[in-house]
């Protein structure tokens, strides 16, 4: 709690030791697991040649981007990120509950994996270590789940299987635009029913479009591929669940969107209610949808807001403070890390929106698991 706000990092980051996949996963994929050979800045994987990078990635980011890390995050970074220096950090910043993405866990759902037992494999070693990190946090951490689509039934079964651990509040769905398959289709009904029925949402991080879209640039050019690439796989996964008619197909399935800024929702969401309803809506193509876009993205969605982006105020005026989660990306090299909370606090919102921004919607998206006893 910061100043009378109880408050949700709705959207921070695991961080996995470097002997995950040789410590979690199942004895019969041992000799295939991603090959873990360093890291930069204790953060990012270093790989050597193996199914999960075939040509190995030995230098994901520069150890300029992590300079400065050491300074900020001291005994969290110096212990590689334990869990009493986490919770250290949680108390000092004011953050109350933490959820948490997976950082070198998107190697378990690498598209060069093309196994899906492989792939499986590694997300169930990915979720029991998750599990196992958060168990002595008094349910202040919790993890965002993987499972591996490559097999939908796969997927399914390990929703089931951790659905009930009081550590994982929700699961990671890869970005829709980055797949040949769309997950609006109808053959994922089944996957999107399974969560519904257990109370989890379906979370799209974004970040794809980087590579896909934008590996070429490099250098300083890179900001602009990091800028633009990751509110480009949210809107898409955004508008293909709309428009692909997933939403209306699963009134109670809540989707969250992450990393992206916020600033372009209004956009965004008034282009899309024009392409659905308005004199643009000729490019359904004779097809149509009973509820326009802003009305379920109001009825089923969250998208994660940074506390120093400049149109934040805005935003939260227009959307009235709803569907917004707070969020740190702790302990990334880019988070508003030290001082994010008190960064949020001291900007021109409303009280009723900091509420709702900091704590409300957060219960929304996630649901009242997140704080059951």
């Amino acid at each position: 709690m910061r100043n009378g706000f109880r408050v949700i990092d709705g959207d921070g980051h695991m961080q996995e030791p470097m002997d995950i996949w040789r410590k979690y996963t199942e004895s019969a994929y041992i000799d295939r697991v991603p090959k873990v050979v360093g890291h930069v800045g204790k953060t990012l994987f270093k790989y050597a040649p193996c199914e999960a990078f075939p040509e190995g990635s030995m230098q994901p980011r520069p150890e300029s981007v992590f300079a400065d890390c050491e300074d900020r995050y001291g005994d969290a970074f110096r212990s590689w990120w334990s869990l009493p220096t986490r919770l250290a950090h949680m108390d000092d910043e004011g953050v109350d509950l933490q959820v948490g993405f997976q950082t070198n866990g998107n190697a378990a759902i690498s598209q060069n994996i093309t196994d899906p037992d492989l792939q499986s494999a590694l997300c169930r070693a990915y979720n029991d270590w998750a599990t196992d990190f958060c168990r002595d946090s008094g349910r202040r951490v919790q993890a965002i789940g993987l499972i591996s689509l490559l097999d939908v039934s796969q997927g399914i079964e390990e929703i089931k299987r951790i659905a009930n651990r009081p550590q994982i509040a929700a699961i990671n769905i890869p970005d829709s635009a980055a797949e040949q398959r769309q997950w609006s289709s109808e053959e994922f009904d089944p996957l999107w029913s399974t969560l519904a029925e257990h109370g989890l949402p379906a979370c799209f991080h974004g970040g794809s479009a980087q590579m896909r879209l934008f590996g070429s640039l490099k250098g300083p050019l890179a900001s602009v591929s990091h800028a633009i690439g990751f509110p480009l796989d949210a809107m898409a996964s955004m508008g293909i669940m709309m428009f692909g008619s997933a939403m209306e197909r699963h009134p109670d399935l809540r989707f969250g969107f992450y990393e992206s800024n916020a600033g372009w929702l209004p956009f965004w969401l008034s282009r899309m209610d024009d392409h659905a309803v308005g004199r643009q809506g000729r490019f359904m193509y004779g097809d149509s949808l009973p509820l326009k876009p802003s009305e379920y993205f109001r009825r089923q969605c969250s998208l994660a807001c940074d506390t120093d982006e400049g149109t934040l105020p805005f935003v939260a005026e227009y959307m009235d403070g709803d569907n917004l989660v707070f969020n740190t990306d702790y302990p990334h090299p880019d988070a508003p890390f030290p001082g994010s909370v008190d960064q949020i606090l001291s900007r021109d919102l409303k009280d009723e929106h900091k509420r709702k921004i900091l704590w409300d919607n957060s219960i929304k998206l996630y649901g009242e698991r997140l704080i059951a006893a």
